[in-house]
C-alpha cells in the first residue's frame, strides 16, 4: 500500500510515517498542508491519503474533493482526535472512505486504510450510523441517501430488481466479492440489514425523483 499522509503537527507526522513505514507500507510522502497533500496525491498517485481533519485555518473537508481530482483512484481517509459525527457526515459526502482516530493504535490504522483500499467504508459502524442519520430519521427515511455514490445506486436498482449478487456482478461489470461490498456499504449507510429492508424502505418512501437523474 503506497501512503501520503498530511498532518501540521510535524512530530505526529514523522512518527505517522515511521510507524505506517515500519508495518511494511511505502509512505510516499509527508505533508503538513492540505495543498500540500494534493500535489503529492497528484505527483504520486498513492493508494490512499491519510488526512488530519483539523487545520490552524480551518478543516481539510474541502480538500477531500481536490485530492479525488488530484487521483481518482486514490482512497482518502481522515484523521481526527475527536469522533464528530457532523464532521464524518460531511467527510463521506464530499467522498472520503474512512475515518478514524488518532488515538487508535497503527495496527488499526493500517486496518481502516486498507479496507478504505479495498473499497469498503473504513469509519466504525456506530460512528458512521450517527453521521449519516438525522436527529429524528423517522421525519426523512432517505436521508442517507445523499450520501449514496453513482456504484451504490447502480447497486440500489439492481437490488430492487431482484438480482442475486452473481446477476449483479455481471450488471456492474464486477467481481461477485465487490459485489458484495458495494452492498454491504449501501445497506450500511441506509442503516438497514438486508437488501430486503433496503427494497421494502425505497419501495415505502421512494419515488422516481428519488433516484438521481440518469438513473431514472
Amino acid at each position: 500500500m503506497r501512503i501520503v499522509v498530511c498532518d501540521d503537527h510535524r512530530l505526529l507526522l514523522e512518527a505517522l510515517g515511521m510507524a505506517l513505514s515500519a508495518t511494511g507500507h511505502e509512505v510516499v510522502a509527508l505533508a503538513g498542508h492540505p495543498e500540500e497533500a494534493v500535489q503529492a496525491v497528484a505527483e504520486h498517485q498513492p493508494d490512499v491519503c491519510l488526512l488530519d481533519v483539523n487545520f490552524p485555518d480551518g478543516t481539510s473537508v474541502a480538500a477531500i474533493h481536490q485530492l479525488r481530482e488530484a487521483s481518482p483512484d486514490t482512497k482518502v481517509v481522515m484523521l481526527s482526535a475527536e469522533a464528530d459525527h457532523a464532521v464524518v457526515g460531511r467527510a463521506i459526502a464530499e467522498g472520503a472512505s474512512g475515518y478514524v482516530g488518532k488515538e487508535k493504535p497503527i495496527t488499526e490504522i493500517v486496518e481502516m486504510l486498507d479496507r478504505a483500499v479495498r473499497g469498503q467504508l473504513a469509519v466504525e459502524p456506530s460512528l458512521l450510523q450517527r453521521a449519516l442519520r438525522p436527529h429524528k430519521s423517522s421525519e426523512d427515511p432517505l436521508w442517507a441517501l445523499q450520501f449514496l455514490t453513482d456504484r451504490e445506486w447502480q447497486v440500489m436498482r439492481c437490488i430492487m430488481e431482484g438480482q442475486t449478487t452473481e446477476e449483479m456482478a455481471g450488471s456492474l461489470g464486477v467481481q461477485r466479492s465487490t459485489a458484495r461490498t458495494h452492498v454491504q456499504n449501501l445497506l450500511t449507510k441506509l442503516g438497514v440489514h438486508s437488501r430486503l429492508q433496503a427494497a421494502a424502505l425505497m419501495s415505502a418512501h421512494g419515488s422516481q425523483e428519488s433516484w438521481p437523474v440518469h438513473l431514472r
